[in-house]
């Protein structure tokens, strides 16, 4: 089981950020380079965004030239409101089996902080935190022989989030 976590802190306001990684249909491809999506299910919350029950089939190149095909459950999503951060828990099935989840606060406030506002930031940070095995034989030799190089490789997938977020926010 590897643990991968990445924060990003893109300049933009916390709900505005919500808004983005919790769009029912799921437009994350739309904005990460190297993602694509064969397939969605978008189940729609009270809130207009996604609900338990969303999910992706996706496929992520990976620089090192092979990709990886997964799909993400949304198992529980909990918006970011009067200072309590948002969350969103996802099972984690295909070529990575295990679990995710994506939390998004205002940027400075300490992990596990429930104070704060929830509007108005100009700063948010997202913890990703991926709990994963990989699946393939090939990939779970590889994890064992050469855990730097796929180290590397997830670092730079999670990049081109970063910065396709970012730019998804003209931040």
């Amino acid at each position: 089981m590897f643990t991968l976590e990445s924060v990003w802190r893109p300049a933009a306001p916390v709900a505005r950020v919500w808004s983005v990684l919790a769009d029912p249909r799921f437009t994350w491809p739309d904005w990460w380079p190297g993602l694509t999506a064969a397939a969605t299910r978008p189940v729609v919350g009270p809130d207009g965004l996604a609900a338990a029950g969303t999910w992706a089939d996706l496929r992520v190149r990976s620089p090192l030239g092979y990709s990886l095909r997964f799909r993400l459950d949304l198992r529980r999503t909990t918006a970011p409101s009067d200072g309590e951060p948002g969350r969103a828990l996802l099972d984690v099935s295909g070529d990575l089996a295990g679990s995710a989840e994506v939390t998004v606060r205002a940027a400075g406030l300490p992990t596990g902080s429930t104070s704060g506002p929830s509007t108005g930031e100009t700063s948010t940070e997202v913890q990703l935190l991926w709990q994963v095995s990989p699946v393939p034989a090939w990939f779970r030799a590889t994890s064992r022989i050469a855990p730097g190089p796929l180290a590397w490789a997830h670092g730079r997938v999670m990049r081109a989030g970063e910065q396709g977020l970012a730019a998804r926010l003209g931040s």
